[in-house]
C-alpha cells in the first residue's frame, strides 16, 4: 500500500512540475552554461527534484516526498545550445514521462532558473534553483 501510495505521489508531482502554467516561450537566456555541470541543484522552493548534470551526459534526479525518496537517472545532450535549451531521456525510474527538455535562463555560479517541457515547444513557468556549495 504504501509504495502504491508512493507512486501516486510521484506521478502526481511529476505531472504538477512538468505541466503547471504551460506556455509558450521565446524568452532569451543568459550565462554560462559549464557552472551547470558537476553538481547538485537544489529548488529554492522546495518543490521539485534536486538535479545533477554530470559533465559527461549523465543526469540524475532525486526527491523526498512524504518520507520517501525517488531517485531516477539518464541522459542529457544539447540540443540548442546557444538557446540552453537541454533535453533529458530516463534511463531509470518510475516516470510519467521519459523524456523532458529543460531550458535555463540566468544561469549564475551559484544559481540558475529552469523551464520544462514534455514536447520541447510548451514550457512550465520557470522555477528557481541554487548549488549545494552555495
Amino acid at each position: 500500500m504504501k509504495k502504491q501510495l508512493s507512486k501516486v505521489f510521484f506521478v502526481l508531482f511529476t505531472s504538477l512540475t512538468l505541466l503547471s502554467s504551460c506556455s509558450s516561450d521565446s524568452s532569451s537566456s543568459s550565462g554560462d552554461e559549464s557552472t551547470l555541470m558537476n553538481k547538485w541543484w537544489y529548488d529554492s522552493e522546495n518543490f521539485t527534484a534536486d538535479v545533477f548534470f554530470n559533465s559527461n551526459g549523465e543526469y540524475l534526479q532525486n526527491l523526498v516526498f512524504g518520507g520517501s525518496s525517488f531517485s531516477n537517472t539518464g541522459t542529457w545532450v544539447w540540443v540548442n545550445q546557444s538557446q540552453k535549451i537541454m533535453k533529458v531521456s530516463y534511463q531509470t525510474g518510475t516516470n510519467a514521462v521519459t523524456e523532458v527538455w529543460f531550458k535555463f535562463s540566468n544561469i549564475q555560479d551559484h544559481s540558475f532558473s529552469i523551464k520544462q517541457s514534455t514536447d520541447g515547444t510548451t514550457y512550465s513557468d520557470a522555477r528557481s534553483y541554487t548549488d549545494s556549495d552555495n
